[in-house]
């Protein structure tokens, strides 16, 4: 029974935490925005929602810690957590609700990075751009393929002014051109095509229709390849997988703050419990309160600053994991002595 109403009173003050955090993020956004955005009343509900689901995964990780704390702060005042020690809980029986959580919620925003939500920020953008999300001039390696794209357009998946290079031993053999292609079944398709095909040192030309090409060569990889905004995880495997000559700390700085920062924060409730007071007597526990909200916002905003490093190309992408490594051998620390 002291599982399920501990859990039941973390769930509700994450929850609280969350959407109270998520609609003042949309809030703010939306008064700086509003001037960009469409007329349109449909639109502007849909950038509302995208940015409502960006504002979850950009701030689960914190308000798991302030959920934790306003569930702590009230077993304390109501005397639950002493109340439990006297019945001969251990820490961590006491502790076992709140990861529980904790971890569930992290594989939960996890599985979701996979799919088309991990991108809900760009279609917000696209929104605030009148669907004008263009990219435009890219130029890359993609298996024994150079590909060059004048503009590309990931959210209509379109491309325009596509070129692609074939290679064997690195020399060229093929060249395929055409005005406009569309991201079609897991491929690049163009209704009509120009190839150039390398025979005996002459160049034989034909013009090929419906013609299918570049499988896994992604147009929203394409996309953050190029602005770096943001990328799923399966994205990133196929970019890690597939592309050639790309800059993986960009990527894997992403992938990085995706994983680490939830998980530091996980660790930071494990460490707050252990200093915790266990009655309200023992200490100050408005103090103890304040102390944790601001160490909570430090940890979750240096992971911020040291994601917008590493982006950059500044710091290389495993500096994300400091945090945690500290954080955890922290923890260790704290629990030999205490």
């Amino acid at each position: 029974m002291y599982f399920w109403y501990i859990l039941k009173n973390y769930i509700k003050n994450f929850l609280i935490t969350l959407f109270a955090f998520a609609f003042l993020f949309v809030l703010v956004d939306y008064s700086f925005n509003f001037s960009k955005l469409p007329n349109s009343s449909n639109l502007q509900i849909l950038y509302l929602f995208y940015m409502f689901i960006y504002a979850i995964f950009l701030i689960y990780p914190l308000a798991l810690v302030f959920g934790f704390l306003l569930t702590l702060n009230k077993m304390i005042k109501f005397n639950e957590l002493v109340s439990f020690y006297s019945l001969g809980f251990s820490p961590f029986k006491v502790l076992k609700p709140f990861l529980v959580l904790s971890i569930s919620v992290f594989l939960l925003m996890s599985f979701l990075q996979f799919n088309k939500l991990a991108y809900v920020n760009q279609y917000a953008k696209a929104i605030k751009n009148n669907m004008q999300l263009r990219n435009k001039n890219i130029f890359l390696k993609f298996n024994n393929k150079i590909v060059y794209i004048k503009e590309l357009n990931p959210i209509l998946k379109k491309a325009y002014n596509l070129k692609v290079f074939v290679l064997e031993n690195n020399e060229l053999v093929k060249i395929i051109t055409t005005k406009e292609a569309s991201f079609i079944d897991n491929k690049w398709q163009s209704k009509l095509s120009k190839v150039l095909i390398l025979n005996k040192d002459k160049w034989i030309v034909t013009y090929k229709k419906n013609l299918s090409f570049l499988e896994n060569f992604k147009p929203k990889i394409l996309s953050n390849l190029k602005s770096l905004n943001n990328i799923s995880f399966y994205d990133a495997y196929i970019a890690i997988k597939y592309f050639k000559n790309i800059d993986l700390n960009r990527i894997l700085s992403i992938v990085f703050f995706k994983i680490f920062t939830p998980l530091s924060l996980i660790v930071l409730i494990m460490i707050l419990f252990i200093i915790a007071p266990i009655h309200i007597r023992l200490s100050n526990i408005a103090i103890f309160m304040i102390k944790s909200v601001t160490f909570s916002i430090v940890i979750w905003g240096g992971e911020l600053l040291l994601f917008k490093f590493t982006k950059q190309g500044v710091l290389p992408y495993y500096v994300l994991a400091f945090p945690f490594v500290i954080l955890v051998l922290l923890f260790l620390i704290l629990r030999r002595y205490r």
